[in-house]
């Protein structure tokens, strides 16, 4: 597996301002996979947690080396994907504290991203997650908003940092 950083880029100052990590699966033979492939087939067989955590783990790592060798980069963040089945794993909260402990990251550079589809499941349980996360100072982002069938009226009840339209929602809004 490969983790792929897009830039985020603030439209005031057209800087970038912090990467989305993208993991991928480089096959020997079938050349790179996209995680709609694969992830579906982790999560079954339920090696989605420990490649989520690498991903985590990863993800932190990398910022921290920018963080440590670029100037100025010491504001950039990084946002990491979360699947369902993370997200019902019981050590998920402990996971993300040791990898910002152990990269002595500051957990404001952290955001983790979860779909609609996933917040709405069990909303009161994902209250109560996300709700632990925040207390470790980390940001939440619900990602792909407009694909479900929830309304902002449940979302309000999340603890949430920042929301993703799913572009299907907004394609040709001009």
């Amino acid at each position: 597996f490969v983790l792929f950083y897009q830039p985020i880029v603030s439209l005031a100052s057209n800087q970038i301002v912090g990467f989305e990590a993208l993991v991928r699966w480089q096959h020997p033979v079938l050349g790179m996979i996209l995680p709609l492939e694969f992830v579906p087939i982790a999560e079954k067989t339920g090696l989605i947690v420990p490649l989520g955590n690498w991903v985590l783990r990863e993800a932190c790592r990398q910022l921290k080396e920018w963080q440590g060798s670029t100037p100025l980069a010491e504001q950039l963040w990084v946002s990491v994907n979360l699947s369902g089945v993370q997200l019902k794993h019981p050590r998920l909260v402990e996971e993300i504290g040791d990898a910002l402990h152990d990269y002595e990251l500051e957990p404001r550079c952290l955001l983790l991203e979860l779909t609609e589809s996933m917040a709405m499941e069990n909303p009161a349980a994902a209250q109560t997650l996300l709700m632990q996360i925040r207390a470790l100072g980390v940001r939440v982002s619900v990602d792909d908003f407009g694909t479900g069938h929830s309304a902002l009226a449940y979302l309000r009840q999340l603890p949430l940092d920042s929301l993703k339209v799913d572009r299907s929602f907004v394609r040709g809004i001009e």
